[in-house]
C-alpha cells in the first residue's frame, strides 16, 4: 500500500499543486505526504510559492494539518493556498461578523476603470467590475459583485479577520492586513464559481462559495 502514489507533487509556473487520492484514508495521506516532503530534502527549503490542494475535499482542520506537515519538514514560504474545501460558510455568515451595526459599508454602483480608486475606513461593496489598474482599499471587507481584476486591500488597518469576495476573483494583487499575495495565472482563467479569500494562521486561503 505504501508503494502506491497517493500523494503527487506537480510543479507549475504558478507554484506547486499537490494531488491527493480521493479514496485513501486521511492518515495514510498524511504519512505519505510527510515521507515525500522529507525525501525531497532541500528542494522545498526557502522556496516562496503558491500551493493548491486538488483531488479531494478536506475539512479546514485537515487542510491545516497538511500545511503543518509541510512546514515541519521544509522552510517553505507558502503565500497562497487554493483548496477544494466544501466546508465553506455562507456569505451571509461571513458578513454577520464584520458588518455589525457599528461598522460602515460603502456601496459603489458601476465598474471601476483603470486609474480609479476607492478608499474607505469600513467595508466596500462594488456592484460591477474592478478592472485592471483600478484599486480598492478598505478597513473592513471587500465584496465585488462582478469581476475583480484590479488591486484590492482589505483590513488595511491591520484587521486579519477581513475577507475579500468576488463573483470572479482574479486580482493583480490581493492583500489582507499586511499579508500580500498574487494570484497564479491558472486561477485567472474562467469559468469558475464565486470565491472568497481570508487569512488563517498567517496565510491567505481562497475557497469557492459553492
Amino acid at each position: 500500500m505504501t508503494n502506491q502514489n497517493y500523494v503527487i507533487f506537480k510543479g507549475t509556473k504558478d507554484g506547486i499543486t499537490v494531488i491527493f487520492d480521493p479514496e485513501v484514508p486521511f492518515p495514510i495521506l498524511c504519512g505519505q505526504l510527510e515521507r515525500k516532503v522529507v525525501e525531497a530534502g532541500k528542494f522545498f527549503d526557502h522556496v516562496k510559492t503558491s500551493m493548491a490542494f486538488k483531488g479531494r475535499e478536506f475539512s479546514a482542520a485537515e487542510e491545516e494539518e497538511l500545511i503543518q506537515i509541510i512546514k515541519k519538514h521544509a522552510t517553505m514560504d507558502i503565500t497562497f493556498v487554493k483548496t477544494e474545501n466544501s466546508e465553506v460558510r455562507e456569505l451571509s455568515e461571513l458578513l454577520a461578523k464584520e458588518m455589525t451595526p457599528g461598522n460602515l459599508t460603502k456601496f459603489h454602483k458601476g465598474s471601476l476603470r483603470n486609474g480609479q480608486k476607492i478608499e474607505f475606513e469600513g467595508s466596500v461593496v462594488v456592484v460591477g467590475d474592478v478592472n485592471p489598474g483600478a484599486e480598492i482599499k478598505a478597513g473592513g471587507n471587500v465584496i465585488v459583485l462582478g469581476q475583480m481584476k484590479g488591486m484590492v486591500h482589505a483590513g488595511c488597518k491591520g484587521d486579519t479577520s477581513a475577507f475579500v469576495s468576488a463573483i470572479f476573483m482574479a486580482p493583480i494583487q490581493l492583500r489582507i492586513a499586511d499579508i500580500i499575495t498574487r494570484f497564479p495565472e491558472e486561477n485567472k482563467r474562467g469559468p469558475k464559481p464565486p470565491e472568497y479569500a481570508f487569512v488563517q494562521n498567517g496565510q491567505i486561503f481562497v475557497m469557492a462559495l459553492s
